[in-house]
Formats: structure tokens, sequence, C-alpha cells
């Protein structure tokens, strides 16, 4: 008998959704965007503009029609402070494609995604991965990126250094990944 409950049970359940008409599906889309590679944070005018269009990642403009929720996301990537003091790195947001000029600008005119990540004086180095990126986030930022991947799917990315700071910050296989949770 019990072996037969376990056979019966699941094709119970089955038909019980069926005739109802009930369904549940849902997915999660893997989107990895490649930041340039590598990148500078340069003290002397003290950000870096990323424009960023998820349509050019298939899997995402695949299921774009179907997005949710923003499941789990990251910036990782190997910071190299290659000269001067030791600082933070913020990345801003913007709906589109913009061009802010300054950190004044980009700190007035968006909306704070992620950071402070902390890096040392020059040589040093800090990789940051998936588990400290996810505490650097802001749900701000990150209600305006599932807003544009559940939109158009493009926006701009702002990376700033320590405001005044004369470092250099270089940033190699820098990339934004996004965990989108998606249903039919």
């Amino acid at each position: 008998m019990k072996n037969n409950l376990r056979l019966i049970l699941p094709g119970l359940a089955l038909v019980a959704l069926t005739a109802t008409g009930c369904w549940i599906t849902s997915a999660q889309i893997f989107a990895h965007f490649d930041l340039p590679n590598p990148f500078t944070i340069n003290g002397a005018d003290g950000f870096e503009r990323v424009y960023v269009d998820l349509n050019t990642i298939s899997d995402y403009a695949d299921n774009k029609d179907k997005l949710k929720t923003i499941s789990d996301l990251a910036v990782v990537g190997k910071f190299t402070n290659t000269s001067g003091p030791g600082g933070g790195v913020e990345v801003y947001i913007t709906p589109g494609n913009t061009s802010l000029g300054s950190p004044t600008a980009i700190i007035a005119g968006s909306t704070k995604l992620w950071g402070p990540g902390s890096i040392g004086a020059t040589n040093d180095v800090h990789t940051v991965g998936w588990d400290e990126s996810a505490a650097l986030f802001d749900a701000a930022g990150k209600a305006i990126l599932l807003a544009e991947a559940k939109g158009d799917g493009e926006f701009t990315i702002y990376t700033i250094g320590t405001p005044g700071s004369s470092n250099v910050i270089r940033v190699d296989d820098g990339s934004l990944i996004l965990v989108l949770g998606a249903g039919l």
C-alpha cells in the first residue's frame, strides 16, 4: 500500500492542477553583462560611465516580456589601486542613455546602486565576489534596475571613486550579473 500511495498521490495532485487549469511555471534568467575590460576610475575626473543594453544578452532578450523580479545581482571584478590613497568605489544608475559629467552631477542626478566597496592605498588589490557584492546593493537602485530590466533594458551605470581623491583604480574582469525571476 505504501508504494501505491507514492504513485497515486503525485498523480492526484497533477490531475487536480490540470482540472482547475492551474499551472505553476517560473524560471530564472541569468544575465551577465561584461563591463569594459579593463576600465579606470581616474582621480583626474573621478568617474567612469558605462551604457548598458541588456538586449545584447540573448537569454534576456528572449525572456524579457516574462520578467517579474530580480532574484539576485552582483557587481564583480578585480579592483586595483594603481596610484594614491585608499578609498571607496560606488556605482550609480540612471534610466536610459545619459551623460552626467562629474561625480557631483552623478550623485545629484542618479541613484546609488552599489557601494561603497573599499580599496586600500597604492598597489592594493581587492577582488569583489558574489557574496561581498550582494551586501553592497541599495534598495532604491535595485528598484530602478528592475524597472529598467522589465522596461527597455537600457540604462547607464557610473562608477565613482572617493570624491576629491587623487587615486586611480583599475577594474579588471568587471561584470554586472543579474538573476531575474520570470513567469509565464
